[in-house]
C-alpha cells in the first residue's frame, strides 16, 4: 500500500472511533437529581417568567449596590423580590398561581427568598453596604437552594 492509503485508512479509522466515542459519551448523560415539580403549562410559564424577571431584578440590584446606589437597590428589591411582589399572578392566573403547584418545600424557599429580599430592601434603606451585601446573599442563597432542589421540566 502507498502512504497516501495508509494515511487515509488511518484517518478514518480514526474518525470512527472518535465518533463512537462521541456516540457513547452522547448516551451516558447524567441524571437530574432536583424534584420534578409538575405544574400546569400556563403555571409553569408563569414561573418560568417569574424566574427570568427575578434574575434581571438581582442584576439590577447588584448594579445598584456597586454603585453605592443603595436607596434604589432597596426600592427595586422590595418591589420585585420583597415580599410586596406576592401574589403578581393571581389575576392571570385565577388564583391558581405556580405557588399553589409547588410542594410545601419549594414553597418554603420561595418564601424565604421574599423575606430575604425585604430584609435586603430595609438594611439597604438604613445605609450599610456591607450589612446589605450580606442580606443579599441570603437572597441569592434561596434562590441557589431551590433551584439546586427542585426542577419544573
Amino acid at each position: 500500500m502507498d502512504s497516501f492509503v495508509k494515511r487515509y485508512l488511518l484517518g478514518s479509522l480514526l474518525v470512527g472511533l472518535l465518533a463512537g466515542q462521541y456516540a457513547s459519551a452522547q448516551q451516558q448523560v447524567p441524571k437530574d437529581p432536583r424534584q420534578l415539580v409538575a405544574m400546569p403549562p400556563l403555571q409553569q410559564a408563569l414561573l418560568r417568567e417569574e424566574m427570568l424577571d427575578n434574575l434581571g431584578a438581582l442584576n439590577e440590584i447588584i448594579g445598584l449596590v456597586a454603585n453605592d446606589k443603595l436607596a434604589e437597590a432597596a426600592d427595586v428589591a422590595e418591589k420585585r423580590l420583597g415580599q410586596s411582589s406576592m401574589g403578581k399572578h393571581a389575576a392571570r392566573a385565577r388564583g391558581m398561581g405556580p405557588g399553589r403547584f409547588m410542594p410545601e418545600a419549594m414553597h418554603n424557599i420561595g418564601l424565604s427568598m421574599h423575606d430575604a429580599a425585604s430584609d435586603f430592601a430595609r438594611t439597604a434603606k438604613a445605609g450599610d453596604r456591607a450589612a446589605a451585601l450580606a442580606k443579599l446573599q441570603e437572597v441569592t442563597g434561596a434562590c441557589v437552594a431551590c433551584h439546586a432542589a427542585f426542577r419544573t421540566r
